[in-house]
């Protein structure tokens, strides 16, 4: 069911299971599922008895909470509002739970990241590697998607924390700015015949349309009028350094993930005409009415104050003529 309401998959119910009533469970757990015997089946129930609780509920309430929708059922607008607050009532409870683990366990605990595919391909790693040296009792989970998504998981508490590369909408967040990156514009070597080079004639290799990286370099093409020709996609860092070493295209990359190909000559940076300079910034968001768990402190230390990368590496490989 796709309701507006509805929860999704992934909602913090099994941890606060003992903590929530039982009808309040069965609901949230229909609302998840959009079917009364799927959610029987995933509490361990007969539908008869998960539509008892749900009556039972309902009469508690003196409102409907359900309502039939074709060959399925739907959340009703009361329905909507109670998995809403019974959404939010179960991931106050899995916090308290968090913490109660820390108390009684000492450093562990789970940590819930929501990144954009670079992101998560470009800094997670040695921030995560870090975490472990230091915490290998914290187990750690990455969801990727957009900017927006991300946003919208840190705000609804499916995530503890988010990295996001747009300007966070919402007020309920904290946004700590933690990172700053110089975007260049890499060629085979053979290829730099000129400083700056007309984009039109260059077929790039980018990462694809659904990442945050792709629809910064987009919306600073349409502010200047440029149209680029795209020629091929990946979402491998990796992958597109190769391709345009073997001169199948240009590529946008930050900085630090070309700066040994510049040193070695492998790749060669030149400007883009129209263009000018390209910086990006990463912001981290998290919810500020949620107590920061230990997992949550400890990888905030790890990630530390904003900085700006690159520039050691922009003064070894200028731009070449």
């Amino acid at each position: 069911m796709d309701e507006p309401g509805a929860l999704q998959a992934g909602a913090p119910l099994l941890s606060s299971a003992l903590l929530l009533s039982a009808p309040l469970r069965s609901f949230l757990q229909v609302a998840e599922l959009g079917s009364v015997s799927a959610a029987a089946k995933a509490l361990g129930l007969t539908q008869p008895a998960v539509t008892k609780q749900i009556r039972a509920l309902e009469a508690a309430l003196e409102c409907g909470l359900l309502e039939r929708a074709g060959r399925g059922i739907r959340l009703t607008p009361a329905g909507k509002l109670l998995a809403e607050y019974g959404r939010r009532s179960a991931s106050v409870l899995s916090e308290f739970q968090q913490v109660l683990g820390e108390l009684q366990q000492g450093r562990s605990g789970k940590l819930l990241i929501g990144a954009g595919v670079t992101t998560s391909v470009l800094l997670l790693p040695s921030w995560l590697r870090e975490l472990g040296r230091r915490f290998p009792g914290i187990d750690v989970s990455v969801r990727t998607g957009t900017s927006r998504d991300v946003e919208d998981w840190v705000a609804s508490a499916e995530v503890d924390l988010g990295f996001i590369t747009s300007e966070p909408r919402r007020e309920e967040l904290v946004a700590r700015p933690v990172f700053e990156e110089e975007i260049v514009l890499v060629v085979e070597p053979s290829a730099a015949r000129r400083e700056r080079m007309r984009l039109d004639e260059l077929p790039l290799i980018l990462f694809p349309r659904s990442t945050g990286f792709r629809s910064y370099l987009e919306q600073r093409w349409l502010e200047r009028g440029l149209s680029p020709q795209v020629k091929m996609e990946t979402d491998s860092v990796e992958a597109i350094k190769s391709f345009v070493a073997v001169g199948l295209g240009a590529s946008f990359l930050p900085l630090s993930t070309v700066e040994d190909e510049l040193r070695r000559g492998v790749l060669a940076r030149v400007a883009a005409q129209g263009m000018g300079p390209l910086r990006r910034r990463t912001t981290l968001i998290r919810r500020q009415d949620r107590r920061p768990s230990f997992a949550v402190r400890s990888f905030l230390e790890i990630v530390g104050p904003v900085r700006a990368a690159g520039r050691r590496a922009a003064r070894r490989s200028p731009v070449r003529p």
